[in-house]
Parts: structure tokens; C-alpha cells; sequence
């Protein structure tokens, strides 16, 4: 997956931890092409949209991560509808 491109991001409230570690990884690329010296302004406006995009994406994503793992560490403090 390379999210430098665009590509579209699985869905976050299904995401695996490799899912979601390649994803974080990705943001280095963008981090590099936005570091570029000769990068187009409109090009770097739409990277920084993609970050914003990924941003809000990772957050929902290790949301996702954390509700499943305390769930699973501690099965009494939810009820049978969480």
C-alpha cells in the first residue's frame, strides 16, 4: 500500500495492526516528498490534504485497535451489545 499516491486506506474500524503499521510507515514518504525542493505548490497542497485524509485515518484506526484489545483484556467491562 502506498499512501503517497492516493491509493485507498482499508476500512479503519476493521484494520490489522500490520495494516495500520504500514500505513504509519507510509506517512515517511509523504514526509519525504514534502521535504522535496522542487515540488509544485499545487502538489504540496494536495499532500498536505493527504496527510490531513491519513491523519484522521490513523486516529480511527488505533481507536479501532485499542476498543478490540480492551475488549479482549477485559471482558467484564462490556456488555454483550458492545
Amino acid at each position: 500500500m502506498s499512501i503517497c499516491d492516493g491509493e485507498s486506506l482499508p476500512d479503519p474500524s476493521t484494520v490489522s495492526a500490520s495494516e495500520l503499521g504500514r500505513v504509519l510507515r507510509g506517512l515517511a514518504g509523504l514526509a519525504d516528498e514534502l521535504t522535496a525542493p522542487l515540488v509544485s505548490e499545487e502538489f504540496r497542497l494536495a499532500q498536505y490534504r493527504r496527510v490531513a485524509v491519513v491523519g484522521e485515518w490513523v486516529t480511527k484506526a488505533a481507536d479501532s485497535l485499542h476498543y478490540a484489545l480492551d475488549r479482549q483484556a477485559n471482558p467484564d467491562e462490556y456488555g454483550e451489545d458492545d
